[in-house]
């Protein structure tokens, strides 16, 4: 498996740009950039997705184990954080009328999508002889529950759009509170889950996603700061580098020094995002289909698994999957988008 972590490095080099002594990158949290990083930790989650059909036991499989027991939930930090960026920037800019079109245009356009993928996937297990009780599938739909795909981070997506919704429509016109109360609904979100004894991962980085609407309140102050001088920015690398190893030692203490890890990995990106500035049509193209290529991928998976490819040549298997994979995501984003057209159609103007 290491090899297509390595092939992952190579695919980022083309495009990057690293700022000179002085500058920095303007649009390290432009869409561009947010979109390629995405890409980047899009391939991550396959790679770690696919590695449970098959067997790590070679020494070309080590390193990717290491690399897989060190990044854990990281390699969903991203999504969360730019998801919330970017809502609350949207919500910064259009009012209250984006706020109040979060139900349509957020959370029944992903709901809906998901559960097209759901559909799709006990057509699978279906042909391959597998059943599961109603109130499963039922749950499944809301991506409480699974049916063979991947529904934690779906299900931690659509309470957020809910959360987000809620303490923007209490805030009123004041959006730092409607950030505040999103942060508070989402550590609440986060005991609720614990309290049901949910796995881990079902809430360990959700905080991300608000995290990601105080970076956006914090954005021009934090930018006066750190980018006035190039010594001032290796300050603030050196303070979170130093935070971020202590809490990564401590991880495994609880969800506050978890969580605190992940907001601190996250940290890490943006600095080094504002120096060096990454992005090409391959990383644009994975970015651009996270939703899909993450929700679809354990289709082939299974399927190749069932069949045999899986145990009898991993590397073809991985491959395969990946290709299929790719292909399944390209179809389903032009279906959705037609869908989208018709049932989603509707514009956003910037309220008054």
């Amino acid at each position: 498996m290491i090899i297509f972590l390595i092939l992952t490095a190579l695919i980022c080099l083309p495009g990057i740009r690293i700022s000179s002594p002085g500058s920095f990158n303007s649009d390290y949290i432009s869409i561009n950039q947010t979109t390629a990083v995405n890409g980047i930790f899009t391939l991550l989650v396959f790679w770690s997705h696919v590695s449970t059909y098959i067997k790590l036991d070679t020494g070309l499989d080590t390193p990717y184990s290491a690399f897989k027991s060190y990044m854990l939930q990281a390699v969903v930090v991203p999504f969360l954080f730019y998801s919330g960026y970017g809502m609350a920037q949207s919500i910064g800019k259009k009012g209250k009328a984006y706020v109040k079109q979060i139900p349509k245009n957020r959370f029944l356009k992903v709901l809906l999508h998901f559960d097209i993928a759901v559909v799709l996937y006990l057509i699978v297990n279906f042909a391959f002889g597998k059943t599961f009780p109603l109130r499963r599938i039922l749950l499944s739909l809301v991506a409480y529950k699974e049916v063979g795909n991947s529904n934690w981070y779906i299900f931690a997506v659509l309470g957020l759009y809910v959360i987000t919704f809620a303490a923007f429509m209490l805030s009123g016109k004041n959006h730092i509170l409607g950030v505040a109360l999103t942060t508070v609904f989402s550590v609440g979100f986060v005991l609720i889950q614990m309290l049901l004894k949910r796995d881990t991962w079902c809430y360990d980085t959700v905080i991300l996603f608000s995290v990601g609407m105080i970076f956006s309140a914090a954005k021009p102050l934090l930018e006066k700061i750190i980018t006035r001088h190039d010594l001032l920015y290796l300050g603030a690398v050196a303070v979170t580098a130093a935070a971020y190893i202590f809490f990564y030692i401590k991880r495994g203490g609880g969800i506050e020094f978890y969580s605190m890890w992940a907001i601190l990995f996250m940290a890490l990106i943006v600095l080094f995002t504002m120096k060096v500035k990454i992005g090409n049509p391959v990383l644009k193209f994975f970015g651009s289909h996270v939703f899909s290529i993450y929700i679809l991928q354990r289709i082939p998976m299974i399927i190749f698994s069932r069949l045999g490819l899986a145990s009898a040549n991993k590397y073809a298997f991985v491959v395969i999957c990946f290709a299929v994979t790719v292909i399944l995501a390209v179809i389903f984003d032009r279906f959705t988008e037609k869908l989208d057209a018709v049932l989603f159609e509707k514009r956003i103007k910037k309220s008054a």
